[in-house]
């Protein structure tokens, strides 16, 4: 019997194409709507298309400009819609979304407008060692993941591979932003190349202390931590600062955050001396320039790399399966 309290306002049968669509109430001015499930979402493959689908439907909702709807949040197998309640009822937006979404097929024919933002790194800075040394003396002396105050090597060897080969393959992937938040402008991102597909467990317990502009790595996520925060993802090190609260620097007049949605990343590596003078020069002298360009994304493109890469994808797999049942869990 269904409770009164369930938020679930309807579902749509699941398609070729896609899962299942879940939409549910999630205040008294917002609609979630969700796809699949956890269960349904479990390899990489799958949560990249709910990724893309989120954003595909996402253009086409805000194009079909309805009434009430104020702003959408998309995220990584979600869509948060903000909605006027006194212009339209949940419901009734609902069934407009609904509308859309049955008109949306396969999305493989979609190509995506982004950004393409290249942003240097270093691998193991001085910050990364003291957040990490902090919680070893603080947390968790005995953390197998902590070792010489790095995550590089626990991670190297739950991958099965190298740290050299682990920080080759970070830095030639490209990553996906799927969603913006958690922290202030804090992107989560998703790697488009299978055969550098990294993946970890997240710290256990989390830590207290991670720097600004540190990068981290959980499952197959990464992100960038945008203030100092609290955080359990493993550190693989620091890149430019992606928060300006003032908006004094150029890059930040029009938001504090530098990331959103369908922004694609790439990561170069750089000398720790390099990444302090470039977090000098945003947060004091407000000039060092961001390298960002437009590009398309096309999915079939995509795809079609990703079958050209198959073989390689699946040596890499197997390297981490084995790297996984020989690897404690922190």
């Amino acid at each position: 019997m269904k409770s009164k309290y369930d938020p679930v306002l309807k579902i749509m049968s699941k398609t070729q194409y896609r899962g299942e669509v879940f939409f549910r109430v999630a205040g008294d001015e917002f609609l979630e709507v969700g796809y699949g499930t956890e269960e349904a979402v479990a390899g990489l493959k799958e949560m990249l298309f709910n990724i893309f689908r989120v954003i595909v439907v996402n253009k086409k909702v805000k194009d079909a400009n309805i009434k009430g709807l104020k702003e959408t949040v998309p995220g990584g197998r979600t869509n948060l819609y903000k909605f006027d309640p006194l212009k339209i009822n949940i419901r009734k937006l609902a069934d407009e979304i609904s509308i859309v979404e049955s008109g949306v097929e396969s999305i493989e024919d979609e190509e995506i407008e982004a950004r393409f933002i290249r942003m240097p790194l270093v691998f193991d800075d001085s910050e990364v060692h003291k957040a990490i040394e902090k919680y070893v003396r603080e947390i968790k002396p005995e953390a197998s993941n902590c070792e010489n105050g790095s995550n590089l090597k626990y991670m190297a060897r739950y991958n099965g591979i190298t740290v050299e080969e682990l920080k080759q393959k970070f830095l030639k992937n490209e990553w996906f932003v799927a969603m913006v938040g958690f922290f202030p402008g804090l992107p989560f991102q998703f790697p488009l190349n299978p055969t550098c597909a990294i993946t970890s467990p997240k710290y256990n317990p989390p830590r207290t202390w991670t720097a600004e502009g540190t990068v981290g790595l959980a499952d197959f996520c990464a992100s960038i931590y945008s203030v100092e925060s609290s955080g359990g993802y493993q550190l693989i090190g620091r890149t430019a600062p992606i928060f300006d609260s003032s908006q004094k620097h150029p890059q930040f007049k029009e938001s504090p955050i530098l990331f959103k949605p369908t922004d694609i990343l790439k990561y170069y590596e750089v000398s720790e001396e390099e990444l302090r003078e470039i977090h000098r020069l945003v947060h004091q002298e407000k000039k060092w320039e961001y390298d960002i360009t437009q590009r398309k994304f096309s999915l079939r493109e995509w795809l079609k790399f990703c079958e050209g890469v198959k073989d390689e994808a699946e040596k890499f797999r197997n390297k981490q399966e084995y790297g996984r049942k020989v690897t404690p869990l922190p």
